[in-house]
């Protein structure tokens, strides 16, 4: 029996490959890269999704930029909840993982308790949130009752006021940041336990060894967790369509929700897909330009 060479092995081993990635690559054309290349296609059409697509250019395009006024406002909208939301994600999932990065007895059911709304259907959280903060009747306001009585003010409206509805709603989204915690948590760990040991011989207490030590070597996990809250934050959907509806005024009337109501509502498919081809542009503006950042903000190690 002839013994077969090892570029002949490599060749099989490949085909073999290829057929074992077949489904997910007839997957990965079928759904995801038609679909893809159909919606930039639409993005150029009028389509109502019940009558032929005719072609009409940049129209859609045009009318978003220079005759859309909600267009603009949604967009102020998101860009508002990306600015406040992000930022508070990324302190707080640092700090639980701070306090979670202890050797403590039943550690390990705490992280598993901060981690768990992650696993818990966002409605179902949205639901639950939408009760707490009912201005009535809602826990958050009973709670906070003796402080109103206090400043003799009238109880909060939250979500139904325009003027706390975005906090609020930024606020609810806060309860999932277990998510980025578990991987601020992961990076803590696999810092070397010698580099806090040199520093408590030169007299380092814990503040200076997370400010000189265990930031500086999380900063690979807190840009990525930034570029994915970025990107997470500007497809806010889901809270706003339980909660809010959007409103009141339309103050939480986010980008997301009205693509949403342009492609199911309005039916104007040409125009939603546009849309999501402007949502495209501005998310990989922002993570090219985060990535060309990254040699500034990323602690790699001093140079030898």
């Amino acid at each position: 029996m002839k013994q077969k060479t090892i570029s002949e092995l490599k060749k099989i081993e490949n085909r073999m490959g290829y057929l074992f990635a077949g489904p997910w690559i007839l997957g990965i054309i079928f759904f995801g890269a038609f679909p893809f290349l159909a919606s930039l296609y639409l993005s150029f059409t009028n389509y109502n999704m019940l009558s032929t697509p005719t072609f009409i250019g940049v129209t859609n395009y045009r009318i978003l930029f220079f005759n859309d006024s909600i267009f603009w406002e949604s967009l102020g909208n998101t860009v508002y909840h990306v600015l406040i939301a992000v930022p508070l994600g990324i302190i707080l999932g640092v700090l639980i993982a701070l306090l979670l990065n202890n050797k403590i007895r039943g550690m390990s059911i705490y992280r598993t308790m901060f981690y768990l709304p992650n696993v818990v259907s966002i409605v179902a959280l949205s639901l639950l949130w939408l009760w707490l903060f009912q201005p009535s009747l809602g826990l958050v306001n009973e709670i906070l009752d003796p402080i109103y009585n206090l400043l003799n003010m009238e109880p909060l409206r939250w979500h139904q006021a325009e003027e706390t509805s975005k906090i609020t709603l930024i606020f609810m989204g806060l309860w999932t940041v277990g998510g980025s915690m578990i991987i601020y948590l992961a990076q803590m760990q696999d810092i070397p336990n010698s580099l806090y040991e040199s520093a408590e011989m030169d007299g380092a207490g814990w503040f200076k060894k997370t400010i000189y030590i265990t930031l500086p070597l999380m900063t690979p996990s807190i840009f990525f967790n930034f570029i994915i809250g970025i990107i997470g934050s500007f497809q806010v959907f889901t809270l706003a369509y339980i909660v809010t509806g959007g409103g009141p005024s339309r103050s939480t009337y986010y980008y997301a929700y009205y693509l949403f109501d342009k492609m199911i509502n309005d039916q104007n498919m040409g125009m939603a897909s546009a849309m999501a081809w402007v949502l495209l542009f501005i998310v990989l503006l922002i993570t090219v330009g985060g990535l060309k950042l990254n040699k500034y903000v990323i602690y790699l190690g001093e140079e030898t």
